[in-house]
């Protein structure tokens, strides 16, 4: 499919990883498909007139696109990579865009990519475990205890959730405190994103 600068993928992975931070953070709340979120989510973004997909995972063994090597961390791929490694593993990933309202703008969308790729990947920014542990506590998140952000390590939707607050398209606070459900869930409520696509073995691309 043809993707647009700031979409974001919410992969449902099938493995045991993936059902377990998808069933730890499910919510009978949210109505249809934001009950059971992601267990992971990328932000695909604008380099050298591609699209591309950028993450911070340690679960990917392909080099990194801008790195040249696997790494554990923040890092680049071709975006129909990275979809068959859910779609090939019977998991799906769901494709999120702004609204028409939030859409991005040229300017927007340059800094964008240089904010993945010159303060995260460039650097070497490395996987965040412990924060992607405690995000996903159901009331620690919420408490004066919780530990303040360090964007020096991150997790998936830490990064993704510091790159959209840069950009103005969600309330600036604790990136760390979001886990892949919880973002997207606050990004449709908002009227910020909306599901515009389902890639998985029926529907590949």
């Amino acid at each position: 499919m043809n993707f647009q600068p700031g979409d974001i993928a919410a992969c449902h992975g099938a493995d045991w990883t993936g059902r377990v931070i998808r069933w730890g953070t499910a919510s009978i709340f949210p109505p249809g498909i934001l009950r059971l979120g992601p267990s992971h989510v990328a932000l695909m973004c604008l380099w050298r007139g591609r699209m591309i997909w950028t993450e911070s995972t340690t679960l990917c063994d392909s080099p990194c696109l801008l790195r040249g090597v696997p790494v554990a961390g923040a890092q680049a791929h071709e975006p129909d990579e990275r979809i068959a490694d859910y779609v090939q593993s019977s998991g799906r990933v769901d494709i999120y865009r702004l609204t028409h309202f939030h859409r991005l703008t040229v300017e927007e969308s340059r800094l964008l990519t240089r904010l993945v790729l010159d303060e995260f990947i460039d650097p070497g920014i490395s996987y965040d475990m412990g924060g992607a542990l405690l995000s996903g506590t159901r009331v620690f998140q919420y408490s004066r205890f919780f530990p303040g952000a360090n964007l020096e390590q991150l997790f998936c939707s830490e990064l993704v959730a510091a790159v959209i607050m840069r950009l103005n398209r969600m309330n600036h606070a604790n990136p760390s405190r979001y886990h892949p459900a919880r973002l997207l869930r606050e990004l449709v409520n908002t009227g910020k994103y909306e599901r515009v696509a389902t890639l998985d073995a029926r529907n590949p691309a």
